[in-house]
């Protein structure tokens, strides 16, 4: 997963509030036990020192009375909210934490960002166009094409053929200008996937206008729905869904690969040392919660190091301290790195962290 769009949340170092809570709203007196548990989660962070207009700033996300979430996971710092997320599930572990970076990891293992993609309903007109960004932001946008002559006729006559060749390149040109407008969006957002629903002529020429890497990876429904349909969604799911299994599978083995001759590393050193000198393409992590790991960081986002004076002699002044996998996450929203999780008792290896041009496992 790609985590750029965390980049905003790492403006700063130090204070950040993360709240990991359960805000399931199910049961009859949900809301007096979501507010014990923030009592409690708010404590602990106040007896910690956080600033208590941050705290009341995440108040209101927690206490939303409209959000039916059955978890949060919260992130505040000097009087607002930087981030949150919302997971499908209760928190596998309740957090309140004050430290120099956000706690983002258990939220990334729980709830996996989208991954960026779209969704086309194409028409003999044009179409339209849902994209979902890797922070799971969504938009449309419409492409109209020529309008006519979109419809072939029976008519007969000496223009028969010439009018039905004019309906077929309109159709043509309205399929290239959908393909274009597809390929400058996914640009855009960095998305590597195309869904397509819509009329069977019209998403049939769209295809063979997208460039050779779009049109691989798109995933094809074979009915006329819209592009923001429930149909499309739950394509998109499938699809991500197979595709990202097959990718993470087919980086580890070729990270694997990597570091048998010597351009990729493993371990947590290693990998901090590979991210300062920007060589990391994908890190692998297995989620560990009960991890103690720590790293010593800087204000730059690559600025990472298993000790103090290791950090001091790369040029950082002042290195703080926090876990290891927040200052990891940091570093792969910094670059074009992508973090991937990998399950504990598959058959890779299952100690965390990996790096690829230089793939790495911390």
């Amino acid at each position: 997963m790609e985590l750029g769009f965390l980049r905003p949340l790492y403006d700063e170092i130090g204070e950040y509030a993360s709240v990991y809570l359960d805000t399931d709203r199910v049961h009859d007196n949900a809301a007096e036990a979501i507010a014990v548990r923030w009592h409690d989660a708010r404590d602990r962070l106040t007896a910690d020192g956080a600033d208590p207009d941050t705290l009341d700033a995440v108040a209101e996300v927690i206490g939303d009375p409209d959000e039916v979430a059955t978890g949060h996971a919260v992130f505040g710092r000097a009087g607002a909210v930087t981030f949150s997320g919302v997971l499908d599930a209760p928190p596998r572990r309740e957090i309140a934490r004050l430290a120099p970076l956000p706690h983002v990891m258990p939220l990334l293992a729980q709830h996996r960002p989208p991954i960026p993609h779209l969704r086309v309903s194409a028409t003999r007109v044009g179409g339209e166009i849902v994209a979902i960004g890797g922070s799971g932001q969504g938009w449309r946008d419409w492409v109209a094409g020529r309008q006519w002559p979109v419809h072939k006729t029976s008519v007969g006559g000496w223009s028969q053929d010439r009018f039905q060749r004019s309906v077929e390149e309109t159709w043509a040109e309205n399929a290239r200008q959908l393909a274009a407008e597809v390929v400058s969006v996914a640009d855009r957002i960095k998305a590597r996937h195309v869904i397509v629903g819509g009329d069977v002529r019209a998403r049939t020429l769209l295809l063979e206008h997208l460039p050779k890497l779009l049109r691989e990876s798109a995933a094809v429904v074979d009915e006329e729905v819209n592009a923001d349909s429930s149909a499309l969604a739950e394509a998109a799911g499938r699809a991500l869904g197979q595709w990202a299994d097959r990718d993470v599978r087919e980086r580890f083995d070729d990270w694997q690969t990597q570091r048998a001759h010597g351009r990729g590393v493993q371990g947590l050193a290693p990998v901090m040392t590979a991210f300062r000198n920007g060589q990391v393409s994908d890190l692998f992590v297995v989620d560990n919660p009960t991890s103690t790991a720590t790293a010593w960081i800087g204000p730059d986002g690559q600025a990472l190091a298993a000790s103090e004076e290791e950090l001091a002699d790369w040029g950082v002044a002042e290195p703080v301290s926090d876990r290891a996998d927040a200052a990891l996450a940091r570093a792969v929203a910094h670059t074009e790195a992508e973090l991937h999780f990998s399950a504990p008792g598959s058959g890779r290896d299952r100690r965390p962290g990996r790096v690829r041009r230089f793939r790495a496992s911390a």
